[in-house]
């Protein structure tokens, strides 16, 4: 199948990704499309373009797909994002996260609480979001994707070479196995 998830550590997820520059094309909407639905079948809460090959500045989140944030359903919440940028980080929380290009890691890490991101839409018309916690996290993580920052960076140094040798470790296993 196209647009595969990519799988750390494959070269696309270590390199920041061109800014779209073609706004209301059918191949940017194709795009998007292509990331919802990718998503939904990994059963993530937010996908960046470079995830599945696509090397440009496009993320998208649904973060109503976690059980617990479907009572508080906001306007807004699942969304695509164009050449997003932080422009503001507020305070710290601690987040326990996994990503679709580390299956089977599970780490805790430091995140603002709260961020403001400045993007563009799928017609190229300015978007500015307030967000906090658990979408402020979601946000943080995808741009970061697409600025070719794995999540993993936040550990120390100790702590990032413990994580991706039982990572590697346990993908070597999997594709001995056939998995």
């Amino acid at each position: 199948m196209a647009y595969e998830i990519r799988i750390w550590p494959d070269k696309i997820l270590k390199q920041k990704m061109k800014e779209v520059d073609f706004f209301g094309t059918d191949k940017l909407k194709e795009y998007i499309d292509i990331m919802f639905k990718r998503m939904y079948e990994l059963e993530g809460v937010g996908l960046a373009a470079n995830q599945i090959g696509i090397p440009y500045q496009i993320i998208v989140l649904d973060t109503s797909v976690r059980e617990e944030e479907k009572e508080e359903k906001k306007e807004g919440i699942k969304m695509a994002l164009i050449n997003p940028q932080i422009v503001h980080k507020e305070g710290e929380i601690e987040s326990t996260e996994g990503c679709l290009s580390f299956p089977g890691v599970q780490i805790t890490i430091p995140r603002s609480k709260k961020v403001v991101v400045k993007a563009k839409d799928v017609e190229g018309k300015d978007i500015q979001l307030d967000a906090e916690d658990f979408l402020a996290v979601v946000l943080q993580h995808e741009i970061d994707h697409i600025n070719g920052i794995p999540f993993i960076k936040y550990l120390s140094p100790v702590k990032r070479r413990i994580v991706l040798e039982r990572f590697m470790k346990k993908r070597k296993e999997l594709a001995k196995a056939g998995g």
